[in-house]
């Protein structure tokens, strides 16, 4: 397994996969609702709050969103190496992502054009954000 991230009221939970998978589960079931193969290893997820907005990140140099009810990404955005690290706001509205290519990024949940993007120097490890989504820390 490469991560996994629990909605603040425990009914779901994403995992993101080395077997290529990114899946949603109902706190009661051992089935997943949805799985989706990116095409590579999924290092790793974030959920919003309410469970409604999945996001995901993957070694084939993407971050995804995904809205609880489809397996099929709302958008995804390709960067320029790994995808190491994912966070979510609260209420889903902002999405950051940290790579290998040395970036952070932010997006709305509306779109995968970048709100911006900031050099860290170094290969971006970790990831979080604020509940409002007003703050954004790395590790680098």
């Amino acid at each position: 397994m490469g991560s996994v991230a629990i909605s603040a009221d425990g009914e779901y939970i994403a995992v993101g996969s080395y077997d290529e998978r990114v899946y949603l589960f109902e706190k009661d079931s051992s089935m997943p609702l949805w799985s989706y193969s990116p095409g590579s290893a999924v290092g790793s997820v974030a959920i919003s709050a309410d469970g409604e907005y999945i996001a995901a990140g993957s070694f084939e140099d993407k971050v995804y969103l995904f809205n609880k009810d489809s397996n099929t990404p709302l958008w995804s955005h390709t960067t320029g190496d790994d995808v190491l690290t994912v966070a979510i706001s609260a209420d889903g509205d902002y999405v950051a992502a940290g790579s290998n290519d040395d970036k952070v990024y932010l997006f709305e949940k509306d779109s995968s054009t970048p709100l911006w993007s900031y050099t860290a120097g170094g290969d971006v490890r970790t990831v979080s954000i604020s509940a409002d989504g007003e703050y954004v820390a790395v590790g680098s």
